[in-house]
């Protein structure tokens, strides 16, 4: 019995050196061009250490006997921090844009994953963004701030129960929306915590 003949021709296997018509692209070729480009990079870093602000008062302890020593009226945690913000346009070719979270890290005295007494803030991974150059739109830039800022108050004697994973989260907001307003092209929503 003869067999049956297929109804397309084989494919066959390329051979060294030969010349062929047949090459195929992996993914979209088509977006790639040769172009400018804007390049923004940040990160910041930081340290930080509570400072306790007395009552001017004397407290009175046993027996109506006024103390030397005043009440702590509250608390709060002084953040020396430096952040960095850079645009720049990069005429290369691409395929595509390209985006990689700035990773942040806190590291602290915390036993309840709060910022504790003392500790850092720090970018371990940088937060880029590449896309397309707007022409008449973007410029480019570059900011570095060092300041000083308040997070993190709490009332009274220092208590870990109100400083826990559970309200890290509004601190470091607020540390994010200063960054922006010392460098205004600060991306918030390029920072993954």
């Amino acid at each position: 019995m003869p067999e049956p003949v297929p109804s397309h021709p084989a494919a066959t296997a390329p051979v060294a050196g030969a010349v062929t018509n047949q090459l195929q692209a992996s993914g979209d070729s088509s977006g790639c061009a040769f172009g400018d480009h804007l390049e923004h990079t940040q990160v910041f870093n930081g340290i930080y250490q509570r400072v306790y602000v007395y009552d001017n008062n004397p407290s009175v302890g046993t027996g109506g006997v006024v103390s030397g020593c005043p009440a702590v009226s509250y608390s709060y945690l002084d953040l020396n921090y430096t952040v960095q913000v850079q645009e720049t346009k990069t005429r290369a070719s691409y395929c595509s844009g390209l985006y990689q979270p700035q990773q942040l890290k806190v590291f602290s005295d915390s036993t309840t994953g709060g910022l504790g007494q003392s500790g850092t803030i720090t970018t371990s991974a940088v937060g880029y963004l590449r896309r397309n150059w707007v022409t008449g739109t973007d410029t480019e830039d570059k900011c570095s701030t060092t300041s000083n800022m308040v997070i993190g108050k709490l009332p009274g004697e220092y208590n870990p129960t109100y400083d826990s994973s559970a309200t890290i989260g509004s601190h470091i907001a607020d540390f994010l929306l200063t960054c922006k307003d010392n460098c205004s092209r600060f991306e918030t929503n390029l920072v993954d915590y």
